[in-house]
């Protein structure tokens, strides 16, 4: 045989036999996770050299197809972020077969929430199980409209959050939720607030050029289809552009109507 061909396939044998290192992130749930560990091409035997979570070598029994792993015998917490390093040989790379048991989990409870008097939204929480957005919606318009959003911290002890939120004149109403891998919203209770600001008028509801409020404010125009035309936040709207005719208007806590002439 070829001298070159001869090394060429031990390099390639040599390649498949490296030792490669497989990263997954994840967090600590409450559940044991599954890793499938396959067989090498090169000598039939099992992929997986080692594990370590969190710079913790896995002390069992690895020499399985399938194994188990206690991640509360670990010494884990609920909410604490996983790393998992596993280092395996061959092209075939071993993986966890219950991935969704280390995805994060919407378990959040509000222990406190209100509006202060700069219009931060500021609440209290406990039961994070890993990070998650929180979306931040508030009824207006009679429809939930997300107004922000930000990454919870994940962890099962008290956090502390605040947001800059939109207000309105008259009673505002809110509420905070998550989503995890079951795609099914956690809803926090309805937060209510007072609000002192002044009740936004519309100027005339016949125009001719532009659309006035009688102070700034937030705003969604209409056609009789119900397709948006114009949003923003101002105490004016141009409305050069726009056919002569009958529009909805959303403004402050308010449902009303115009007529462009």
């Amino acid at each position: 045989m070829n001298i070159r061909l001869i090394l060429a396939v031990l390099l390639l044998v040599s390649n498949l036999a490296v030792s490669q290192e497989l990263h997954i992130k994840g967090v600590y749930t409450g559940s044991n996770v599954y890793v499938m560990n396959p067989f090498t091409k090169t000598d039939n035997k099992f992929a997986i050299n080692s594990i370590s979570i969190n710079d913790k070598n896995y002390p069992e029994d690895i020499k399985s197809s399938a194994f188990e792993i206690d991640l509360q015998q670990m010494g884990f917490k609920l909410g604490d972020e996983l790393h998992f390093y596993i280092k395996y040989k061959d092209a075939t790379a071993p993986s966890i077969i219950n991935i969704e048991a280390i995805q994060a989990i919407s378990a959040f409870k509000i222990e406190k929430a209100f509006v202060d008097k700069q219009q931060y939204l500021r609440w209290q929480c406990s039961g994070e199980i890993g990070s998650l957005p929180f979306y931040i919606q508030q009824y207006r318009w009679n429809k939930w409209i997300t107004i922000g959003q930000l990454r919870g911290v994940g962890t099962s002890g008290i956090n502390h959050y605040k947001i800059k939120i939109q207000v309105h004149s008259g009673d505002n109403i809110y509420r905070i939720h998550q989503i995890d891998n079951s795609e099914k919203p956690r809803y926090s209770e309805k937060i209510h607030y007072k609000s002192k600001i002044k009740p936004v008028y519309l100027v005339s509801n016949k125009v001719t050029e532009e659309l006035k409020f009688t102070a700034p404010t937030q705003f969604e125009i209409f056609d009789l289809y119900g397709n948006i035309i114009f949003d923003g936040f101002s105490d004016q709207v141009r409305l050069d552009d726009l056919l002569r005719g009958k529009y909805y208007v959303n403004f402050d806590n308010t449902i009303g109507e115009f007529t462009k002439e």
